[in-house]
């Protein structure tokens, strides 16, 4: 049993092919660090890196190796080629550079830095000087006293060079205008005048009801002069002169005695009447005027409207046709109604007028008359069925008189 047992052991010992496994694999392991050395060996073999005195932005910030192109290689491989650039150098990193192999190319861009500076200086510089010749002539042209000068010499500082050229460049600007800074705004204290008082009223009523800032609003127009009464004795001079030219006296007369009994209630009504009832009145006409042109172009019949004095404001086509005048002389009292009639005939209209004009029972009347040119030299008269009826204000006063015309053949 030994004698096997020792023999196994012998051939065991003495067997050349057969390895120890711990030896092998150390064997091995030290083979492959050494490819590994010599491949990493052969990679650094190539050609190395030249460094560079001055790195772009993006690698002195990342701590890495940078080239001299701009944008240089790395900056380009991480897509920020747009962005590559030199970080700006003090004068002592521009002096230091200088005995550098790219003392060429960064003294170039210092000048073009410096010639942009300059050219910079130059255009404000220039633009300051426009200013102030465009205020010398705007000053002795319109007479602008200029009060910039006034102001305290306290330079102004702005965290933005940007904004404080810009702040500059408005204020010089505003000087070239030849304008007063200080009161661009009115202030408190100081007077303003009655238009500028309607537009500030109108733009920002008072609180209250609509009628309250409507009359507010009315009342800030009529201060303005936007607004004005009119003015009948204007019409009634005019009719003064047409009696004496073109009716005798008894015409004349007529129409005088007519006027006579009205007067009384008119100045009884008249009396308590401020200027700003008799401006509603007239907004009251416009609006009648408006109203009455829609009436007229849609009726066939001959028809006009005039005021309590005559004055015609509105006509249609149909009644300028009868009367052989145009259209647009039956606008803002061109013509008046007593200067379309036979004498005869305005004569008898103002006596029917007066006996209703107050009369708050009877607005309609239905009459006859003879229209006629406006020439005084035309004999030609035109028979017509007229009636007119009277509208009057919330006051009772006649404020339009509509008249419609019926031609009537005579026999």
């Amino acid at each position: 049993m030994n004698t096997s047992a020792d023999m196994s052991g012998t051939n065991a010992n003495n067997n050349p092919y057969q390895q120890n496994p711990n030896t092998s694999m150390q064997n091995k392991t030290q083979q492959q660090l050494d490819d590994e050395a010599a491949e990493a060996k052969k990679k650094r073999a190539g050609p190395k890196r030249r460094k560079v005195t001055h790195a772009c932005v993006y690698c002195r910030r990342s701590h890495m190796t940078c080239d001299d192109g701009r944008p240089c290689q790395r900056c380009i491989k991480r897509n920020i080629g747009h962005l590559c650039h030199d970080e700006p150098k003090n004068s002592s990193s521009s002096q230091v550079s200088s005995n550098s192999n790219n003392s060429g190319s960064s003294g170039s861009q210092m000048q073009e830095g410096r010639r942009a500076s300059q050219h910079q200086q130059q255009q404000l510089s220039q633009f300051q000087s426009t200013s102030q010749q465009m205020q010398g002539s705007v000053n002795n042209i319109y007479g602008f006293n200029n009060q910039l000068s006034a102001l305290p010499a306290t330079p102004l500082t702005f965290a933005s060079e940007h904004m404080g050229n810009e702040y500059t460049v408005i204020s010089d600007f505003l000087e070239s205008l030849g304008g007063d800074q200080q009161n661009v705004f009115p202030e408190p204290g100081m007077l303003v005048n009655t238009t500028e008082k309607f537009f500030l009223t109108a733009a920002n009523p008072s609180d209250g009801s609509n009628e309250d800032r409507l009359t507010q609003v009315i009342n800030a127009k009529f201060e303005a002069g936007f607004l004005k009464p009119y003015n009948y004795v204007n019409g009634y001079s005019r009719l003064q002169k047409y009696m004496d030219s073109y009716m005798s006296n008894i015409s004349r007369q007529r129409i005088l005695n007519v006027m006579g009994t009205f007067r009384p209630a008119f100045r009884s009504v008249a009396q308590s009447l401020t200027d700003i009832d008799l401006v509603l009145v007239e907004e009251a006409f416009e609006r009648l005027l408006l109203d009455y042109d829609r009436v007229f172009s849609s009726m066939g019949i001959p028809a006009c409207l005039w005021r309590r004095t005559g004055e015609i404001y509105k006509g249609n086509k149909e009644f300028a046709a009868l009367v052989n005048v145009p259209l647009e002389m039956l606008r803002e009292g061109r013509l008046c109604i007593y200067e379309l009639m036979a004498e005869e005939s305005a004569v008898n209209y103002w006596e029917k007028y007066g006996n209703i004009a107050f009369d708050a029972g009877q607005k309609a009347v239905l009459t006859s008359c003879l229209l006629k040119n406006p020439d005084p030299d035309s004999q030609n008269v035109i028979s017509c069925c007229f009636s007119f009826t009277i509208r009057r204000d919330k006051y009772n006063i006649p404020t339009v008189i509509v008249g419609n015309f019926l031609p009537v053949a005579l026999g």
